[in-house]
């Protein structure tokens, strides 16, 4: 999925690091690079510029640190890290070194979701009431057991909210900003796997708004759905496109001066211009190379990418505590939480 990102040549490889010499050797020979078996060295020896950090999930932010501090900038893939505490060493190394941190959200880049974004920025949705999610996908018992670490909490530290999820919690926060508080139940519902394969979770904002999530690896045959209602209109992000209905009057002015007990205001569907490409990881890099070269913001940094990630671990310890949780989440009850749970399956 990153190789389109690396072919543009807007970057040269410089070198490959995989602990499986194999495997490293084959794509470092496919690139025309060197290969090597650990970051110290490749750091030291090829000097790059950035590093693209895409191990498992436990192994994110350590590699990152070591990068930042080494001088280079850093891409790391979805989520930034386990746990927010690790999130926060990393933005603060980045900012100490003056290095970039960015994350591999490329979904933030989609023309629907850039399009919803300015509808949302505009004013279009008036005052956020309500936002909808529901995402799920089909994955098989094979799915976790070829590949050892996923579904475990010492090598993902969750499974559909650390692996799947990433993407729908980072838009949701994208769009529509981080909850105040939120309660979840998650659940393993059809894998052997020691984390949760569903979520449900229940949010509210400062503004009073409400929003639902239910994110699942063990469904099937039903639409992704993303929602977002205001006192303006309805949005509807799916499949690649945007449905934008407005009221034809402010939803609350109309409940409060309709003569009708029963009436509601008309909905009047708009056209949403969209781009025809973007989203992809080509569209990521060439956002770190405007970055680097030209000052342009980054698409996902470290500071915005984490607070998917505080939402997620706030699930986690909202479910498994069987409690609300109010942000800021409280990191170092949240690490402990995840220790436990690490201790527990060792």
């Amino acid at each position: 999925m990153h190789r389109p990102g690396l072919q543009e040549d807007l970057f040269q490889i410089v070198g490959v690091n995989d602990i499986r010499t194999d495997v490293g050797e084959k794509i470092a020979a496919e690139w025309g690079c060197p290969h090597y078996v650990d970051l110290t060295t490749l750091l030291a020896e090829a000097k790059p510029d950035v590093v693209v950090i895409l191990p498992p999930h436990p192994f994110h932010a350590a590699m990152s640190i070591e990068a930042l501090s080494s001088g280079a900038h850093v891409l790391v893939e979805k989520p930034i890290a386990v746990h927010v505490g690790e999130a926060e060493k990393m933005i603060a190394t980045a900012q100490r070194n003056n290095r970039l941190l960015a994350v591999n959200f490329q979904q933030r880049l989609r023309p629907e979701i850039v399009a919803a974004r300015r509808l949302i920025d505009e004013g279009r949705l008036g005052k956020i009431q309500h936002v909808d999610i529901k995402i799920t996908w089909t994955r098989t018992a094979l799915y976790y057991s070829q590949v050892a670490w996923r579904g475990t909490w010492n090598g993902e530290g969750g499974a559909v909210l650390m692996n799947q999820g990433p993407h729908e919690l980072d838009l949701l926060c994208h769009l529509v900003g981080m909850p105040a508080r939120v309660v979840a139940w998650t659940r393993t519902i059809a894998h052997k796997i020691e984390t949760e394969d569903t979520v449900q979770a229940m949010l509210e904002w400062t503004n009073g708004a409400l929003g639902s999530v239910h994110i699942s690896t063990a469904e099937a045959g039903q639409p992704q759905r993303f929602e977002i209602i205001g006192t303006g209109g309805y949005l509807a992000i799916s499949n690649g496109s945007v449905k934008f209905q407005r009221f034809e009057r402010d939803l609350l002015d109309f409940i409060v001066t309709s003569d009708n007990a029963f009436a509601a205001p008309e909905m009047i569907e708009e056209q949403v211009e969209i781009a025809s490409d973007g989203g992809d990881h080509a569209a990521i890099y060439r956002n770190l190379y405007a970055a680097i070269t030209e000052g342009v913001p980054l698409a996902a940094d470290g500071i915005s990418a984490m607070r998917g990630l505080e939402l997620s671990n706030a699930m986690t310890y909202s479910s498994q505590r069987g409690v609300p949780v109010e942000f800021p989440l409280d990191r170092a009850k949240y690490l402990a939480l995840l220790n436990d749970l690490r201790a527990q399956h060792a």
